[in-house]
């Protein structure tokens, strides 16, 4: 591991441990150190006056004026953004915040390669065949690190590198230019790329709608690119695409998403674009697009996405391990319920526009248990069995239909308590931070608890059929 090492005023604050330097004008100093699985505050006795970090900062802004590689990268009226190799400042002005404060982060290590130990099947994807990288986590994970190791790779081979920044903090050759939107706008640096074509560019991070767009239009006219972005888990990097830029051309802009956790790869998504129907649907007249999400670690399919009446599914998939059904696999129960629980609120939003009565649903797999009052049984079936075949095709499940009665009902003892304005049922403990469904008379309602078991009514008219025909609650355990 190579020490990057820095000359400032602010040196004295930071040692090869320390990674952040945190000042509020008459408190205490703290810095954040680091080492391998380990990060914590240090709180130092020292209190910073006010007149004390309006000095430093003064030295700081003096220092960006006198050297060649300081930059003022932001510059707002009550908040600055200051790079001082290799420190990023953050200062942040009353009424913005409550007192004036100054926030200060350096990287304590430069990583190569080699340090990340990767497989040579990994090296290779990363070096030759991904050409649209995304590099994800939660920020302080080591993307950055990811990132800048990827580019001394690609720097090795003598290929032309930009970057993209605000604010410019990556520690690069010099013969590496950094573009930074405080002296660009985002046309302005698209004109600029398109104009040079390098052979990378890697845009350091992605936040907002002008960042995805200008990232789709590098992409889609041949660049090379690797993104940073911030996300709690690698689809979710992906996910925030969505709405951006249009679903059917996202496998073009991304092809390859790495998850980084404490320096380390922990995950690898590759995405490819197919026609197809989505795992857990069964008529081929549903075949669709779907961006298929697969792990280049596993090889297992991981994600599907598609479109799934006007929305756009993001939907985990079953494990395609040889003899999965037959195993236990924690991942698998999760997944099963995950695809049933959506697969039936996107039902249940179909069923209510075909169905004019009340119903209750359980997805199973392919199909669905459709509970329903019995004297609409034959409505809902239609003659020869018409009108639940075109549901059936509609829904892309088979749809067995049941009563009411058929639903196995709990006996469990409740207390009611009534006011003026509302009415209170109170459940066993075992109900608390639920969802109850109940069935009254020929029409099914959700009830939502508090942490004592209990749901408060107000709507009259239903407090009122409460009063009239009582309830039952529905055993969804036994379904």
């Amino acid at each position: 591991m190579e020490q990057i090492i820095g000359n400032s005023i602010l040196d004295k604050y930071f040692d090869e441990h320390t990674m952040s330097l945190h000042l509020k004008e008459n408190s205490k100093i703290v810095q954040k150190k680091w080492s391998p699985g380990n990060r914590k505050p240090i709180v130092n006795e020292e209190i910073i006056s006010k007149q004390d970090l309006t000095k430093l900062i003064d030295t700081i802004y003096q220092e960006v004026s006198e050297r060649d590689d300081g930059f003022l990268e932001i510059d707002r009226k009550l908040s600055k953004v200051v790079q001082i190799w290799p420190y990023r400042v953050v200062i942040v002005y009353p009424p913005l915040s409550d007192w004036l404060e100054m926030t200060v982060v350096k990287p304590i290590v430069k990583l190569n390669i080699e340090d990340y130990k990767l497989s040579p099947e990994t090296f290779d994807l990363l070096k030759n065949k991904a050409k649209w990288i995304l590099v994800s986590w939660a920020p302080g994970s080591g993307k950055t690190t990811f990132a800048q190791a990827l580019i001394d790779v690609y720097h090795k081979e003598h290929k032309i590198i930009k970057t993209i920044e605000s604010p410019r903090d990556l520690q690069l050759s010099d013969d590496i230019v950094q573009y930074s939107f405080t002296y660009w706008t985002h046309d302005e640096v698209r004109d600029i790329l398109l104009l040079s074509r390098p052979d990378y560019t890697v845009y350091d991070e992605l936040r907002n709608k002008s960042d995805f767009d200008l990232y789709k239009d590098l992409r889609l006219t041949g660049i090379w690119l690797v993104g940073v972005i911030h996300a709690t888990k690698p689809v979710d990097s992906i996910q925030r695409f969505l709405g951006t830029i249009e679903m059917g051309i996202i496998p073009q802009v991304i092809d390859t998403v790495i998850y980084i956790e404490k320096w380390e790869i922990q995950e690898i998504y590759n995405l490819t674009l197919t026609v197809k129907v989505p795992e857990w649907m069964m008529s081929e007249e549903l075949a669709r697009p779907v961006i298929v999400i697969t792990s280049f670690l596993t090889k297992n399919v991981e994600y599907e996405i598609y479109t799934f009446w006007e929305q756009i599914v993001v939907m985990p998939v079953w494990d395609n391990h040889e003899n999965w059904w037959a195993t236990p696999h924690p991942a698998r129960s999760a997944r099963q319920n995950a695809v049933s629980e959506y697969a039936k609120q996107a039902i249940v939003q179909k069923l209510n526009k075909h169905l004019s009565c009340d119903f209750f649903t359980r997805v199973k797999g392919t199909s669905i248990d459709l509970y329903i009052p019995e004297s609409y049984k034959w409505r809902v079936i239609g003659k020869w069995w018409a009108a639940i075949n075109d549901l059936e095709k509609s829904i892309g499940l088979n749809i067995n239909i049941k009563s009411f009665e058929d639903l196995p009902l709990l006996d469990e003892q409740v207390d009611i308590m009534e006011s003026k304005w509302r009415l209170d049922i109170a459940f066993p403990k075992e109900f608390a931070e639920k969802t109850v469904q109940m069935l009254i008379w020929d029409e099914v309602i959700k009830l939502e608890t508090d942490s004592n078991g209990i749901s408060s009514i107000k709507n009259k008219p239903l407090i009122k059929t409460i009063q009239k025909r009582g309830f039952v609650i529905i055993d969804e355990k036994k379904l």
